[in-house]
């Protein structure tokens, strides 16, 4: 039964997450953005997510369809719609909220508030359990070493049979021509700026892992991948985007997803973290690959994924498609920029909050369930306006507000990250269960 673990387990779950987290906040640049209100949206989200019961909602009726087992077996492909990335986030981004709900509690306990409810009541303690129980179950099945997280598992993330490799490893071509190798980058220059900003500049579209190795070679094969082109045509018959209209721009990609196979020579050193970022030694990895290839993955709708082996096409590409997406991508990047720079704030906010929620439509499409849940809410937000019964739209206002006396919107939990590893270890980031 999902959630049937112990205090004592959960907590060494949360334990382990608070370090993971901080690990790679700590090694990250700056979120904030001159566009986005990056922080303020993100605890936005959060917020959401635990306080507003929208993950526990949603996830709660997936699982009536498939397990977290399943869905980790079917995302082991290129161009999955779930990813590293994406399973993490059920668990950071949970807790994260859970943190902010206790933090607030204990702020008013030590004014000398008197709780009208505990810190942390008996359905809440049950509900994180479920959620750090279903991710638990969910990124052991998707990773070839059943490790919880990339940091867990020596900074790789192999996720992709030898089958797999193997039935893919002659769509790899030895690059002689340098102006291949400039318009690769250009490409991946462009798309990557284009998706940060349809993303409200955040790596929801990109994603990298690996290293592999095909046949013995020494060569060290990474994957990156761009998700979310705007072909005109929805994902798989999966349609939760009308509400996102400033990516339907008028230019359109001739593919709806991109993925990018790199071998490379002569590599000290090929790391990847649970964002799905690469690191690599020496650091311009481009002047060290020796074979290339692109493929784009034919968008079957998940609920239709069996795995091992029914989990979608994926299509080589000729080069010469690269001009084609440089070009969506600079036009595109221009569209969007022009648009987005006329927002208002709750507009630019929004936008990224729905991408830190709404993210959770693509786990209800593995159960087939995604249009049973109304995922404009955003637009109530917006608007001001309760059409929904995803969202309180009122509270959620309220909470939006809360947070703009704190610098960026940034919730004064996150403060806890910076303390002393002593510290941590007996009062973890993201608190320990409150009874």
């Amino acid at each position: 039964m999902l959630g049937n673990l112990s205090d004592e387990e959960t907590n060494n779950l949360i334990l382990y997450l608070s370090e993971n987290i901080r690990k790679g906040l700590i090694g990250r640049s700056v979120v904030e953005s001159q566009l986005f209100p990056v922080t303020h949206y993100i605890s936005t989200a959060c917020y959401i997510l635990y306080l507003q019961g929208f993950q526990n909602r949603i996830l709660k009726e997936i699982v009536k369809k498939i397990q977290p087992e399943e869905i980790g077996r079917r995302s082991k492909t290129l161009g999955s719609y779930l990813n590293q990335l994406a399973f993490h986030s059920i668990a950071m981004l949970y807790l994260h909220g859970r943190a902010q709900h206790i933090n607030d509690m204990k702020f008013k306990m030590n004014k000398g508030e008197k709780l009208k409810e505990p810190i942390e009541n008996e359905e809440k303690i049950a509900e994180t359990k479920f959620m750090l129980d279903f991710w638990k179950r969910l990124s052991p099945n998707y990773r070839n070493d059943k490790k919880l997280t990339a940091d867990d598992g020596g900074n790789i993330i192999q996720i992709l049979s030898d089958k797999q490799l193997d039935k893919i490893k002659d769509d790899f071509i030895v690059i002689k021509d340098k102006s291949i190798m400039n318009e690769l980058k250009k490409t991946s220059a462009l798309l990557t700026n284009q998706n940060f900003l349809s993303q409200a500049e955040c790596r929801a579209g990109i994603f990298e892992h690996g290293p592999y190795t095909i046949d013995n070679s020494k060569e060290l094969i990474f994957f990156k991948e761009f998700q979310f082109l705007y072909s005109g045509e929805s994902l798989g018959g999966i349609e939760v985007s009308d509400f996102i209209d400033h990516l339907k721009t008028s230019v359109k990609s001739p593919i709806s997803n991109l993925i990018f196979g790199f071998s490379l020579k002569n590599m000290e050193e090929v790391k990847f973290n649970d964002w799905g970022t690469s690191f690599f030694k020496p650091p311009d990895y481009t002047l060290n690959i020796n074979k290339i290839a692109i493929w784009t993955k034919d968008y079957t709708h998940p609920k239709d994924f069996r795995a091992p082996d029914k989990l979608g096409e994926v299509i080589p590409l000729k080069f010469e498609i690269l001009k084609e997406l440089q070009d969506y991508a600079q036009k595109s990047l221009n569209e969007l920029y022009l648009k987005m720079a006329k927002w208002n704030f709750m507009k630019k906010l929004m936008t990224g909050t729905n991408v830190y929620t709404n993210f959770l439509a693509l786990y209800a499409a593995y159960a087939g369930i995604e249009n049973e849940f109304n995922w404009k809410w955003v637009l109530d937000i917006l608007e001001n306006k309760q059409n929904n019964d995803m969202v309180n739209v009122k509270d959620v206002l309220n909470y939006i507000e809360k947070l703009k006396v704190f610098p960026h919107g940034a919730h004064p939990f996150l403060a806890r990250y910076f303390r002393t590893k002593k510290s941590r270890k007996t009062d973890p980031t993201l608190y320990y269960i409150q009874r």
